[in-house]
């Protein structure tokens, strides 16, 4: 597929690209990354290069993955992903920089991810499923996918490894024919 762009009020989501390198080497230093997102610890130079050119440019092309940058201000402000699982799934992943949290940006993107997702004919992609995954414990994701519309399926104990480690991860979906309204969810009180 060809990259491709969305828009909101206050966002561009845009593929990333060679200039995203010092914004994305910096971004990944942030423990709070590193101790949710499954990246290389530590994050070095050669991995923000490879994630901005080559692995962007080949799962784009193969139709695997679709990365976004999230730019608010000019500004790197996270990264918002789309994982192609087949048989009309995927799943969604998305980490924010530590200056941008708590504004609601991360929940515009991902709104306009979904909405190109879930959206049948030449506007989207015609998903019928979007999953989503975090560690447990990893409650400021948990609360962007709950307010999201996503409905909470349960703890797989041990069920995802962290470099090396294996840890509780928590489960969710969305489906095209949910209402997208906020659900309870018994890990959040």
């Amino acid at each position: 597929m060809v990259k491709f762009s969305l828009h909101t009020a206050n966002l561009d989501l845009v593929p990333p690209t060679p200039e995203d390198l010092e914004a994305v080497l910096a971004a990944c230093q942030d423990p709070e990354i590193q101790r949710w997102v499954p990246i290389p610890v530590p994050y070095l130079r050669a991995h923000a290069l490879e994630y901005v050119t080559a692995h962007t440019d080949k799962t784009w092309d193969e139709g695997s993955e679709y990365t976004w940058t999230i730019r608010a201000d000019g500004m790197l402000a996270g990264v918002v992903g789309l994982y192609r699982m087949g048989n009309g799934s995927a799943d969604l992943g998305f980490w924010m920089v530590p200056a941008f949290r708590g504004r609601g940006l991360l929940h515009e993107a991902c709104t306009a991810v979904l909405d190109f997702s879930l959206a049948d004919g030449p506007d989207g992609l015609g998903l019928v499923r979007i999953g989503w995954n975090a560690y447990a414990g990893n409650t400021g994701s948990a609360r962007v996918a709950q307010k999201l519309g996503f409905r909470f399926e349960g703890t797989a104990r041990l069920g995802a490894a962290l470099r090396g480690e294996l840890r509780d991860d928590w489960g969710a979906s969305l489906l095209a024919s949910d209402d997208r309204s906020v659900q309870a969810w018994p890990i959040l009180h």
